[in-house]
């Protein structure tokens, strides 16, 4: 994935990227029959798909995870320290 990709991808909210992952990995399975019936050309494009589908579930579980923070000091009310 490219830069801006990645930037934009950032920006999406957690349903967005939870289709988004979804599609990614409907996109793996495609390739991989592709790929056992010969008829795909570029093998590397299985493993870039996967960086991909990873880097898209990083940035999903950091997104829960900030939200998990957030909700826990608004109602907690103490700070971090």
């Amino acid at each position: 994935m490219k830069r801006n990709e990645m930037v934009q991808i950032k920006g999406l909210n957690i349903n967005k990227l939870k289709d988004k992952a979804k599609s990614l990995k409907m996109e793996i399975y495609n390739l991989t029959l592709d790929s056992k019936m010969k008829k795909l050309k570029d093998v590397k494009l299985i493993s870039k798909r996967k960086k991909d589908l990873a880097q898209v579930l990083t940035i999903l579980r950091q997104k829960e995870l900030l939200g998990e923070l957030e909700s826990k000091v608004e109602r907690g009310g103490k700070s971090l320290k």
